[in-house]
């Protein structure tokens, strides 16, 4: 995914706990002439990655190996720029019980609701949840999740724009007494 994210982005930053993996996906980046990939050790849970210092993050199938997958997401949206993307790809729940010792899969995948409500509490906005990959007789449905990072001045307007209304209405009521 690192590789092909390459293709269309001016930087990648790929992140991995497993050096083994790293190792791997550097020669594979070599041997595809990929050179815009900068790569770094860390934790799903603790990026090694500045706050809003990018604008896209992309999680593909990673949540279910943290520890806290609503922490995961949390590091996703603080790297992410305001007005920037955060894209999951990630498996609809399951019952293949074999992933949590052959894959260390700490979660057996998320419910499209539960993935979106996820998505809402991070603080990202415009959240959508549809099914990215399915095939016949395979136990596992990749979903797909967007949602934009809500710019900071957003917030505060959006807030002082419902505290403006409840004083309207709280004012037209008293009015009417």
């Amino acid at each position: 995914m690192t590789i092909e994210a390459s293709r269309f982005g001016k930087r990648v930053v790929a992140v991995d706990r497993s050096e083994a993996v790293l190792t791997r996906a550097k020669q594979a980046a070599v041997r595809r002439r990929a050179k815009n990939i900068e790569w770094k050790r860390g934790d799903l849970e603790k990026l090694p990655l500045k706050d809003a210092s990018v604008d896209v993050a992309l999680l593909s199938q990673a949540r279910q190996h943290a520890f806290s997958p609503v922490r995961a997401l949390a590091e996703a949206v603080r790297i992410v720029r305001p007005g920037g993307r955060v894209l999951v790809l990630e498996l609809r729940r399951h019952d293949e019980q074999w992933v949590r010792d052959r894959l260390d899969d700490k979660w057996l995948g998320f419910e499209d609701a539960e993935l979106k409500r996820m998505l809402e509490s991070a603080g990202l906005s415009g959240v959508r949840v549809a099914i990215g990959a399915r095939r016949a007789r395979d136990p596992f449905v990749v979903l797909i999740a967007s949602g934009t990072k809500t710019a900071v001045g957003s917030i505060a307007k959006s807030s002082m724009t419902k505290r403006t209304k409840v004083r309207k209405i709280r004012k037209s009521k008293h009015d009417e007494r």
